[in-house]
């Protein structure tokens, strides 16, 4: 696992300095949970924030169009990489997106999606 958070840590400072986001921001995980996951008591779950990712726009106009295929270069990237490592010990890799507007409005028209949060 810890390989694995390596190589996405690496991944996503490449996804900033080729523009496909802003900035990036891994949320650790707690080592008892990762110990419970190693001894295969629990899944093991963390989060992704991806400011400003160039595809959002796309994902979201698609995605209200009914589309099943939408550009998500980011998600598939960061699951591949957790793939490549967790799959050959029969872990199953699986990432859900929510759209996230950073600045508080009370008014729910004037929510605009600036971040996407993949756990």
């Amino acid at each position: 696992l810890a390989a694995a958070l390596v190589d996405v840590d690496a991944l996503l400072t490449i996804l900033v300095s080729k523009g496909f986001v802003a900035a990036t921001e891994r949320a650790n995980t707690d080592q008892e949970k990762t110990n419970d996951w190693s001894d295969d008591l629990s899944d093991l779950q963390f989060s992704i924030a991806l400011d400003q990712d160039i595809t959002q726009n796309g994902q979201i106009l698609l995605g209200e169009q009914g589309f099943r295929l939408v550009p998500d270069f980011p998600r598939f990237a960061i699951t591949s990489v957790l793939r490549r490592y967790l799959s050959p010990v029969k872990e199953d890799v699986s990432a859900e997106e929510y759209y996230m507007d950073t600045s508080y409005a009370s008014d729910p028209d004037l929510f605009e999606v600036k971040q996407v949060l993949l756990n």
